[in-house]
């Protein structure tokens, strides 16, 4: 009995090690060098205490990629860093003050071969609008020219992005409008230098009188309004070909015109930042949902078929909480950060009104069948609207921190140095 129960033991006990092995391979160890504004690593973006979204894109057609930071109680509103060999250069793209919302999007709008950036006004403006890339006149105090895409109706537009939505082989912008409770497509122009406003079309409506009860640990703060939509990301979700919209915990599909149907993936998850990817080999994209201001788990929603024959092509989206709570998740995005071929999910909080001293940045790292393991990147400094991408050109993912209110004006960045 007695070599029985040792038997038992060693098994248990190797078992263990077998498994603390096993997460030790699938979680790699990243060598991350952190770069802050706190230490002077990098110019300080922009005065004033808000600092509402950021955008990474290859401004100056270098192949590397820049970044550029708004804010939206001081000037210089916008400003842009430049990366040179040596760090980056900070510019002013808009010298002004300006109601920036939190979103941004870019695309090579007037077709002249350099991307233009998008941001859109907050609470206190109706307007959306469109900076035009002077490339390659470019001069660290001489603004861009900036045009208008809406400058009518209510006011907030938080998110925003580029897409062929309506399958005419141009993009089209899609933007949220929370005070006016809908969601916009918008046509490009013809000559976009020469035209304000674009065309804007509703697409979506929602109310205000009631909402379904939301996902929450905790209630959420007090400038949410009932019923609020958020969130946007996109990805072919009935596999037909066509790029679908996912947000406000909905994915759109496009029918005819400017005609989209929406599908409930989670009624109770409309206030949300969102992504829409393949987690889950086969089938269709998995959509992630997570709280961007609030405390709510992180959410991977799989779509499941409904059985029987007469069913065929309808179904479920079942959620699988990944994380019971998160604390402001406001940067969220699904990328293969170790490059295995499985997709990971990037989600950072943030330190709204300078709490949650230790609010984390992390990579959930998949393995294509609905499992993650957690990399710890950092904690307790704040990221909000923050980005994953390759920021110093050498082909892997780097992270952009920026907070929103917390010791701010400030930048984080983490650059990758695995395998340097």
């Amino acid at each position: 009995m007695r070599n029985r129960c040792l038997a038992i033991t060693v098994f248990v006990v190797v078992v263990a090690l077998l498994s603390c092995c096993a997460f030790a391979q699938r979680v790699p160890t990243i060598k991350w060098k952190h770069l802050s504004t706190a230490n002077g690593d990098l110019e300080v973006p922009n005065a004033g205490d808000q600092q509402t979204a950021a955008l990474v894109l290859d401004v100056d057609k270098d192949g590397i990629n820049d970044f550029v930071i708004t804010e939206r109680t001081k000037a210089p509103s916008v400003v842009w860093y430049r990366k040179l060999t040596d760090g980056w250069k900070r510019y002013v793209l808009d010298a002004g003050p300006l109601k920036i919302e939190a979103g941004s999007a870019c695309l090579d709008i007037d077709s002249d071969g350099d991307l233009d950036v998008v941001f859109g006004g907050d609470s206190a403006s109706n307007r959306v609008w469109w900076w035009e890339n002077p490339y390659p006149n470019y001069d660290p105090g001489k603004p861009w020219k900036r045009r208008e895409i809406k400058n009518f109706g209510a006011t907030k537009h938080h998110d925003l992005m580029f897409g062929d939505f309506d399958g005419d082989g141009q993009a089209e912008l899609v933007f949220w409008n929370q005070g006016g409770q809908k969601l916009y497509l918008a046509e490009i122009p013809e000559n976009p230098r020469e035209t304000q406003p674009w065309d804007c079309h509703v697409i979506y409506s929602y109310s205000s009188d009631s909402e379904m009860q939301q996902r929450q640990t905790r209630p959420y703060p007090g400038f949410k309004s009932i019923n609020e939509h958020e969130g946007l990301a996109k990805a072919d979700i009935d596999g037909d070909g066509r790029i679908d919209i996912v947000g406000g915990g909905r994915w759109f599909k496009h029918i005819e015109g400017t005609t989209f149907i929406p599908n409930i993936i989670d009624a109770g998850y409309a206030f949300s930042r969102s992504a829409a990817a393949q987690l889950i080999k086969g089938d269709r994209p998995e959509v992630v949902l997570v709280v961007g201001d609030g405390w709510a788990p992180l959410v991977m929603y799989q779509w499941k078929e409904a059985e029987g024959q007469w069913r065929k092509g309808t179904g479920t989206w079942v959620g699988k909480i990944l994380i019971d709570e998160i604390d402001c998740g406001h940067s969220l995005d699904i990328v293969d950060f170790d490059r295995d071929g499985n997709l990971d999910i990037w989600v950072a909080e943030m330190r709204l009104g300078g709490k949650n001293p230790d609010c984390k940045n992390m990579i959930l790292l998949g393995d294509g069948k609905g499992s993650f393991e957690t990399m710890l990147i950092s904690q307790g400094i704040a990221n909000h609207e923050s980005k994953i991408a390759d920021l110093d050109g050498d082909g892997d993912l780097d992270i952009l921190g920026k907070p929103y209110g917390w010791k701010v004006p400030r930048l984080d960045i983490w650059i990758n140095e695995d395998g340097k």
